[in-house]
């Protein structure tokens, strides 16, 4: 069989594909289905590879600690929520003294608790929207980090396509291809196109 390059790459300075074969087997070789044939420069993917294990860590690393905040900020709201209802607890006290206390004094206590119980309410209306803020805030962050474990799954693909194996026994036969003004069989070192 003939050497092809990669399907994703043409082996431009701009691919993430150099096709610079590395090893070869020899021409005439016997090989088993599975026994690798050829392998091109892979180390701009293994770097990519690396790139990317180290950005799905990360973006683990920022769900925990994303996790850890919202939690702390949900706990910080549940506190105003019990607080805001001590209020209007406190002021729906001070309303039953309104009988040994002034006119004056008894329109304050009503216009406290008033104003108590709608910030209470208020608080409690935004405690629905406070949830579905954070977990929007979580799902976000899950959605990047399973992109990042697409991407390393992608660069994975990609430094195994650098490496191509026989897809059945038989025996290598090498093409002949143009080099330096001369015709000679495939080698080490060769720059192999695609449909070589």
């Amino acid at each position: 069989s003939s050497l092809i390059s990669p399907s994703s790459g043409g082996g431009g300075p701009s691919s993430d594909f150099t096709t610079v074969l590395i090893q070869c087997a020899e021409g005439g070789s016997h090989v088993k289905s599975g026994d690798p044939v050829a392998e091109f420069d892979r180390q701009y993917q293994l770097n990519r590879l690396e790139d990317y294990k180290s950005s799905v860590v990360q973006h683990e690393a920022n769900i925990k600690k994303l996790g850890a905040d919202l939690a702390v900020a949900k706990k910080a709201h549940d506190q105003s929520v019990d607080s805001s209802k001590a209020d209007w607890d406190k002021a729906q006290l001070d309303l039953q003294t309104i009988p040994v206390r002034s006119a004056i004094e008894a329109e304050d206590f009503h216009l406290a608790e008033q104003e108590m119980a709608a910030h209470y309410k208020q608080v409690l209306a935004e405690n629905a929207d406070f949830d579905i803020s954070q977990r929007a805030q979580l799902r976000n962050s899950e959605l990047d980090r399973d992109q990042s474990k697409l991407e390393l799954q992608r660069a994975q693909n990609n430094v195994d396509r650098m490496v191509m194996k026989a897809p059945i026994d038989g025996i290598v036969v090498m093409q002949t291809i143009f080099r330096g003004g001369d015709f000679g069989q495939v080698q080490k070192g060769d720059q192999i196109y695609p449909g070589q």
